[in-house]
């Protein structure tokens, strides 16, 4: 018996004891088969959503998907979401039926299911229903589509990038017959919302199969993210051993932590330097082309800026120089953005030919030298400064520009060591420049 939360135990029994089937199924079912924790908790059943709110009457009961037969009960607190058995018919629109039907039979609810991973249900009373081999399919790690997979595309075409996703989360094998349909149906993908591709594709960014998924699938990425398709063929001014620039990418992508921000900035932060471009035109470009790709996929402003300083900053010389400089360049760049450029990177090394892996020293270095400044204290930000623009404007400086660019004058000396953080000092270094100049 799988060991389930107090609020969907009671919401099966309840409905057990009303005289009707009731089911766990989908994910929950698959990541406790897992023996991973659960987290959605989808309850299906014979009842149709009247007969629900008459078995719930004394709970909250909120018709969240009526039409689709879906609503959700109010159980101590918690949200439990119960749909009824149902048919689908036709997607005239590639995402959603038509009609439904309500059914009385768990089989029919099951059919219309995506994956066989998703497709195994189970209650307490009767064990689990597995009618595709689901439970089989979890344990050899295996992604399989329900029926023909064509058809299960042509009725949905999300599930395509679905499929793709959780093979890269959960690091299972596309079996054949899906891996061909998704190549031959890709097209499809194009028909899906940005926000919901958007959605899938960070999933798969940051799943454990991500390199393998995006090497194997690059004609679905490439219709997702055109600018990447152009890396496809382009050999590296390095040299990876043999590798273009889009594999050197997706190796990027997984040396780098599983963390949102980083492999977004590594998907998007090598984009084909053009012909007779200098260096700043290039990180303006890329910064350029990474901030369309985002905003096209409907990714927040804040996460758009966030990546975007990464790439802004990637290019940054940080071999070599000394402990000042490290410190100059997290103060201009930020402490995060800096640590996340080094992370950046570092896995762009790695990625790269290993007569280059010395170079991996230099910026081990210099993450230590920004970490132990972050540690200690150490002004990098003229917030961080022992004056402010009040003191500055107390020496008979004007209030403008020339203010701001004391503060900064002053954070480049604590910076450099020439003078400590302290207010007297401070002042009196900011006097004598006054002076100079």
């Amino acid at each position: 018996m799988l060991d389930l939360p107090d609020e969907i135990n009671y919401t099966l029994d309840r409905l057990y004891d009303s005289g009707y089937e009731a089911y766990l199924v989908g994910g929950a079912v698959r990541d406790m088969l897992m023996h991973k924790p659960a987290h959605d908790y989808d309850i299906t059943t014979s009842a149709i959503p009247s007969e629900v709110e008459r078995v719930f009457s004394s709970h909250r009961v909120v018709e969240t998907g009526i039409r689709h037969g879906t609503v959700t009960v109010i159980v101590n607190g918690t949200p439990v979401e119960i749909t009824s058995f149902r048919r689908e018919s036709a997607y005239s629109d590639g995402r959603h039926p038509d009609s439904v039907t309500f059914s009385k039979d768990v089989r029919d609810d099951l059919c219309r299911r995506d994956l066989t991973i998703n497709a195994v249900a189970y209650s307490k009373q009767k064990g689990y229903v597995d009618l595709f081999g689901g439970i089989s399919d979890i344990e050899n790690r295996i992604i399989r589509c329900v029926g023909s997979p064509d058809e299960r595309f042509a009725e949905d075409h999300l599930r395509l990038l679905r499929a793709m996703r959780f093979s890269s989360v959960l690091g299972f094998t596309i079996e054949e017959q899906t891996k061909q349909s998704i190549h031959r149906n890709k097209k499809y993908i194009q028909t899906v919302s940005y926000e919901r591709v958007f959605s899938e594709l960070c999933k798969l960014l940051c799943g454990e199969n991500a390199k393998q998924i995006l090497l194997e699938y690059s004609d679905v990425i490439f219709l997702l993210i055109p600018e990447l398709a152009v890396q496809h063929g382009c050999e590296r001014e390095y040299g990876d051993g043999g590798y273009d620039l889009y594999t050197h990418t997706v190796n990027c992508i997984s040396y780098t932590e599983p963390l949102l921000h980083l492999r977004l900035a590594a998907l998007l932060h090598d984009t084909v330097k053009p012909s007779g471009a200098n260096a700043a035109d290039t990180v303006r470009i890329r910064d350029t082309v990474a901030a369309n790709v985002l905003t096209r996929l409907r990714c927040s402003a804040a996460l758009t800026d966030t990546v975007c300083r990464i790439i802004r900053y990637c290019d940054a010389d940080i071999n070599g120089i000394d402990k000042v400089g490290v410190k100059r360049f997290a103060s201009k760049a930020g402490i995060k953005t800096a640590k996340d450029v080094i992370k950046l990177k570092r896995a762009d090394i790695l990625s790269e030919d290993p007569r280059y892996y010395s170079r991996l020293n230099d910026l081990n270095t210099a993450l230590d030298v920004i970490c132990e400044a972050e540690e200690n204290g150490v002004a990098l930000n003229v917030r961080d400064l022992a004056v402010n623009g009040g003191d500055i404007i107390s020496l008979g400086v004007k209030r403008g520009p020339l203010v701001g660019e004391l503060l900064r004058y002053a954070l480049d000396g604590v910076i450099s060591g020439e003078v400590c953080n302290e207010r007297g000092p401070l002042l009196e270094f900011i006097a004598a420049h006054i002076k100079v100049k």
